[in-house]
């Protein structure tokens, strides 16, 4: 009887100690106020708190998260926060949200499974819809010092075009892009909003598709350039580089598929090749992503020969798109056209133009 009550007294004191270390480690109100400290995030618990004891500890709200400076916010999210009672266990957290917003771009219907743990979060499963295509992901993050993360995963069927229109980058209306990366990776810092950009790395493989779309009316302006060579011998160069764009790039789906590198505020690709069954051309670019300034260039193959040369430069909202190469070799001009003005202002204009001229 005596060694009975012992083994009785013994028990409760380790069962007290052990709900004493969880109610320390497991204090909510503790782990939100670390949470804002380190991160700039201010945590808000729109409902009564609900709690479950048994056979874990368990708790439920719904919550709403946003940065300070409004780059980030999570709107009427469903959290589960549970702990099982060993002391070392860690803290389990899942999050459901019908939208999470990040500097403008939408993420919905998203799910995030994650742990934490003595400062460090572990993120087992995050997933969501974005624009007409989905992200899935994983990564840790320490939310001490200047709170370094990585992340890596996969992406489908990305809307280029929504999604900088979203962060309102840049508004495209004449070429559609689809994007998909079957294993990106990013790492970086989040404390500090000013220095994300310059502390990103990364590397992101792409493929997807490309789609340029042209008018009757400009491929009626390409014929009739074509018509007037032999009157104005002059626009031998241009029209063949018109004729070239639109024969193999226009209205034709075309693939795109090669590497995105970032590193210190700039995204950066060498080998992105751009390819249907009409023509096939490359890109090297670098993209400074705080002033969204683009240089690169555009090659465009004929018969596995560089046929024309476009360069890219200015801001990715309305870049300058010059072109030279072979088709202007002729000419013994050096100086670049930039075609896409051309476009802009249309061909039939230039035809007129030249037309007048001629008289």
């Amino acid at each position: 009887m005596k060694k009975t009550l012992i083994f009785i007294a013994v028990t409760a004191i380790i069962l007290i100690l052990i709900f004493v270390a969880i109610r320390d480690s497991f204090n909510l109100n503790k782990i939100i106020t670390e949470i804002e400290k380190q991160t700039d995030l201010t945590i808000t618990l729109n409902n009564e708190s609900k709690w479950n004891y048994y056979p874990i500890i368990k708790f439920n709200n719904n919550i709403t998260v946003k940065n300070n400076a409004d780059f980030f916010k999570i709107d009427n999210a469903d959290i589960d926060i549970a702990k099982k009672y060993w002391p070392t266990s860690p803290i389990n957290i899942d999050l459901i949200a019908p939208s999470i917003n990040v500097e403008g771009i939408q993420l919905r219907n998203a799910i995030i499974k994650s742990s934490y743990k003595n400062k460090n979060i572990s993120f087992e499963k995050i997933s969501s819809d974005l624009i007409e295509g989905n992200i899935n992901a994983q990564g840790k993050i320490n939310i001490e010092n200047e709170m370094p993360f990585e992340i890596d995963g996969s992406f489908k069927n990305i809307s280029l075009n929504v999604l900088m229109n979203q962060a309102k980058i840049a508004r495209w209306n004449r070429v559609k892009i689809k994007i998909s990366s079957p294993n990106f990776y990013l790492s970086g810092t989040a404390k500090n909003n000013i220095n994300f950009n310059k502390n990103l790395k990364g590397s992101v493989p792409i493929n997807g598709s490309i789609f340029f779309a042209s008018t009757e009316e400009e491929r009626f302006g390409a014929a009739l350039l074509s018509l007037l060579i032999d009157k104005l011998p002059g626009l031998s160069s241009i029209s063949d580089s018109v004729s070239f764009l639109l024969a193999k790039f226009s209205n034709i789906p075309s693939s795109v598929h090669g590497t995105l590198t970032i590193n210190e505020g700039l995204i950066s690709t060498q080998d992105m090749l751009i390819e249907n069954d009409q023509g096939r051309a490359s890109l090297t670019a670098i993209l400074n992503i705080d002033t969204n300034i683009i240089d690169g260039k555009i090659n465009f193959y004929e018969n596995d020969e560089i046929h024309l040369e476009a360069i890219l430069k200015g801001n990715i909202q309305n870049p300058q798109i010059l072109v030279g190469g072979k088709v202007f070799a002729e000419e013994n001009n050096d100086t670049p056209r930039d075609i896409k003005k051309l476009f802009e202002e249309g061909i039939h204009s230039l035809v007129d133009k030249l037309l007048k001229v001629d008289d």
